[in-house]
């Protein structure tokens, strides 16, 4: 198996109970903004409803992600419970998602979830905890999120 590269750092992702409030601080403190916002919404494994926010602002090339859970429970609903808020996990581009998803489970990494041919994330032993998201996709295109 060829070994992956990662490409660069995409985006870091937090977890947080308010976005508004988060994107109002960073904004006027550290001027971070424009925020974009995407509505999510789905099904769990056991078909329950879903509800979430995603907030968006682009520093650089790299994204700061605010992911605030809203109806139902998604991945961060549970860090907010366990950790509560704060960073939940750094994306890296790689070029081949599910390549990597098979060479990181044969390393060792546990896979937490994952979107095959776009993204997954793993535990890998990071700093307290933090997931690793590993990404081929360009959200900022796909989604057309974070216009300068």
């Amino acid at each position: 198996m060829t070994e992956t590269k990662i490409k660069r750092v995409h985006h870091i992702s937090l977890a947080v109970n308010n976005a508004e409030e988060v994107m109002e601080s960073w904004s006027s403190v550290m001027g971070i903004a424009p925020w974009t916002c995407l509505e999510m919404k789905g099904e769990d494994r056991k078909g329950r409803p879903w509800t979430g926010k995603e907030y968006w602002a682009k520093i650089g090339d790299v994204v700061i992600e605010l992911i605030e859970p809203g109806q139902g429970r998604i991945v961060q609903s549970k860090f907010l419970d366990d950790v509560g808020p704060g960073l939940h996990h750094i994306a890296f581009e790689v070029d081949n998602v599910d390549e990597t998803i098979a060479e990181y489970q044969e390393k060792g990494a546990e896979l937490i979830l994952k979107s095959p041919g776009s993204w997954a994330y793993f535990r890998t032993g990071g700093p307290d905890g933090a997931i690793i998201e590993i990404s081929q996709h360009q959200v900022e295109h796909e989604r057309e999120v974070v216009k300068q």
